[in-house]
């Protein structure tokens, strides 16, 4: 494939500076410069160093009004690169047909162009949309529903009822659905407490390799439209992740946990049970919120236990000094000591 830089500009709503008829031939990034290619950058300061390396052309954020290389101005140059990175690099089209090695329900309900691939399994009274792609060895349990243009990677598990919406990914290895972590201490042993509800995915939400998300006790665990989850994330049971929200890898969050919209959590995020964090919070990596922990909407929290960013900074800088402070009342003790020995010879000397 090739387009010229003018073409690009248009897809994107950008503004060409230089020769909009320039071929290019793909997308890269800025680390892997390659002659044809086209890439971004999003610091002005950045231009001079990237422009004298192999790229045919840029993309480069308001303000910058000359370049030595053709450039395409763009309001948001990572995105605008990420929409041409995807014209370059069309998503893999299922071929919308069904393997007679798969095993399928005759009471299941299969859309058109739908795409099961050999060794899946899918269930009694299980629902599949239009365009959606059941690859080999995933498991899809009775009254699961999937909805249209979704798609199911290898040795995925959804046990009964979950409800997958329209154009969700689920990557490999991925087990959503299975019983929450309820039990009850009796006196002598762990009571199971039955796991009755179920997980309900809605749309556009992609989902890391070997994530798990549990059913709810009662009613349901839900992640709802756009949700974004990394690779080994831990959802439990009622939790409810709010629309947009970003979940990197290895994040754990605790039963009946409530997460806004627009939070972003880092790598390694820890939430015990019941705590909600407002719309729009970031939690750095490693942040640990204890059970039932409030996060007010808006704000950047750090550390374990995790607190607001501006007091963890003050808490870590006093750690760091701590090896100076204590030098420091070493001495002052020290001097308080001569001070106290100088003013009882002087008491004895009075008298």
């Amino acid at each position: 494939m090739e387009k010229t830089l003018q073409e690009l500009a248009a897809l994107i709503q950008g503004k060409v500076l230089g020769d909009g008829s320039l071929k290019i031939k793909g997308i890269t990034s800025v680390d892997l410069p390659a002659a044809g290619h086209l890439t971004f950058i999003t610091d002005p300061k950045k231009l001079e160093e990237v422009e004298h390396k192999e790229f045919a052309a840029l993309i480069v954020p308001e303000g910058i009004h000359s370049s030595t290389k053709p450039v395409i101005v763009s309001k948001h140059p990572k995105l605008a690169w990420a929409v041409l990175l995807s014209l370059f690099h069309p998503p893999h089209p299922f071929p919308g047909t069904i393997s007679e090695q798969a095993v399928i329900s005759k009471t299941a309900r299969l859309g058109k162009q739908v795409t099961i691939e050999p060794f899946a399994f899918i269930g009694d009274h299980v629902t599949i949309g239009d365009g959606s792609a059941v690859r080999s060895h995933a498991y899809i349990d009775r009254e699961v529903s999937i909805g249209k243009q979704s798609v199911i990677y290898p040795y995925c598990m959804l046990y009964p009822k979950t409800q997958v919406g329209n154009g969700v990914t689920i990557h490999a290895g991925c087990v959503i659905g299975s019983d929450g972590f309820g039990y009850v201490f009796d006196g002598a042993k762990q009571a199971k407490v039955p796991q009755v509800g179920n997980v309900v995915i809605e749309n556009d939400v992609e989902i890391g390799p070997c994530s798990t998300i549990d059913r709810a006790t009662i009613g349901s665990t839900i992640i709802h439209e756009g949700v974004k989850i990394d690779n080994l994330v831990q959802i439990a049971h009622n939790v409810e992740v709010g629309a947009h929200t970003c979940l990197s890898a290895q994040v754990g969050i605790s039963g009946s946990s409530k997460i806004g919209k627009y939070v972003t959590m880092g790598g390694r995020v820890g939430l015990g049970d019941h705590c909600e964090v407002g719309d729009q919070v970031m939690l750095g990596a490693q942040a640990g919120l204890p059970t039932g922990k409030k996060i007010p909407p808006k704000q950047i929290w750090i550390g374990a236990p995790a607190r607001p960013y501006q007091e963890m900074r003050k808490q870590v800088g006093a750690q760091l000094r701590a090896y100076e402070t204590r030098e420091l009342v070493l001495k002052l003790k020290k001097r308080i000591e001569v001070l106290e020995k100088e003013l009882a010879d002087l008491k004895t000397a009075q008298r």
